[in-house]
């Protein structure tokens, strides 16, 4: 850990909790029965410790478990709010942008009522938690968007709790239409109302994690496919709906985040999207955008890293006020107690102005800190 502070305004813009195993089953258990999230002890007759998460049967360790390994000193920040505080003090990092982790792993799933249970009492869990300190603890709501009606709902039942933003599926869920249809548009105009960015986080989407799913040799030897399906899902949104659907063309104030994508993708992905408009879209029909492509990538789409290698690069295309900055702490890649040295280890040859922008200020304007 530095002695010296380099950033008097260091924010983690996606962090995350670890929500307590039993947590759905205490809340939801008699209502739902088996259709609960929840701890369960065997997958395809094997023994060992699982989850049902409403779509399958899960690896998963305890929380200290997990913490241990990563980061001993640090074991119940994952899940208590005074801990995390003074992790935050010791790191002399400002404040945390604060994701679920399990609830991820729910969204994908296609028993809606039971998912939108689910999501109502994470969001009641991270409203009491951030509440030990509203200054160093902001948190983002989950709505899933299998019914809109419900999702303008609890967006606004999130925002009178104190969260700052929201975490929807990464695609539109399973039967349900793409996010360009103008079922949609209500929702997007409350989050434009209500000034709640919108999150599109890794795993809240179609492609299921192989971290948690893959056990046997067969479903390993699927992995780095999927992988690489995870880490490239965004685009799909971003190009066929917030892009060429028109979202960001009818909802000018909507804030679009992509939460742990990094950054490497970005460049081909906006010369591919105007490579479409400027010489094939006669060919594919499209209707033309109010901006270049690009254009939305450099404005109004902002972009999660962690620790991209190629991040220089990128920051110089898009610019940094585009960029936010998470340790993604306490997951397995995350940055933890030494996240001051870490930022001047990525960041430190940028000028001045844009690292500030990139570990703290950006996301401040974001949410308004």
């Amino acid at each position: 850990m530095s002695e010296k502070v380099r950033f008097d305004q260091l924010i983690s813009g996606d962090s995350h909790i670890r929500e307590p195993n039993d947590l759905w089953w205490k809340a939801m258990g008699k209502k739902f029965g088996d259709r609960t999230p929840r701890l369960v002890d065997e997958r395809d007759r094997r023994k060992g410790k699982y989850f049902y998460n409403g779509i399958g049967i899960v690896k998963i360790g305890d929380i200290e478990e997990e913490m241990a390994q990563n980061f001993p000193e640090f074991v119940n920040t994952a899940y208590d709010p005074a801990a995390r505080v003074k992790f935050q003090e010791q790191a002399h990092v400002k404040a945390e942008l604060i994701n679920p982790t399990q609830m991820s792993n729910i969204m994908p799933g296609k028993d809606t009522e039971m998912i939108r249970g689910a999501a109502a009492v994470v969001n009641d869990y991270l409203a009491e938690f951030i509440s030990y300190d509203t200054k160093r603890l902001l948190a983002n709501a989950v709505i899933p968007m299998h019914d809109v009606d419900w999702a303008i709902s609890e967006a606004k039942r999130a925002k009178n709790k104190g969260l700052s933003g929201v975490v929807i599926n990464t695609v539109a869920p399973h039967d349900c239409p793409p996010y360009r249809n103008r079922v949609y548009d209500p929702f997007w105009a409350t989050l434009q109302d209500l000034d709640l960015p919108v999150t599109l986080h890794i795993i809240t989407g179609r492609v299921l994690d192989p971290l948690l799913y893959a056990e046997t040799d067969d479903e390993r030897g699927e992995s780095p496919a999927l992988m690489l399906a995870l880490f490239s899902e965004v685009e799909i949104s971003l190009a066929n709906d917030f892009i060429f659907g028109g979202i960001l063309d009818r909802f000018e104030g909507l804030k679009v985040v992509c939460g742990e994508f990094e950054l490497s993708w970005i460049p081909n992905f906006m010369w591919r999207c105007d490579q479409m408009q400027e010489g094939l879209a006669f060919l594919l029909k499209l209707e033309r955008t109010k901006l270049l492509p690009s254009e939305y990538l450099k404005t109004r789409v902002y972009h999660g890293m962690i620790d991209d290698p190629n991040h220089r690069q990128v920051i110089e295309a898009i610019g940094a006020d585009q960029v936010v900055w998470g340790t993604d702490f306490p997951h397995i890649r995350s940055i933890g107690v030494d996240a001051q040295d870490k930022a001047v280890e990525l960041f430190g040859d940028l000028p001045r102005r844009d690292q500030e922008k990139i570990v703290g200020g950006t996301i401040a304007k974001l949410y308004n800190l």
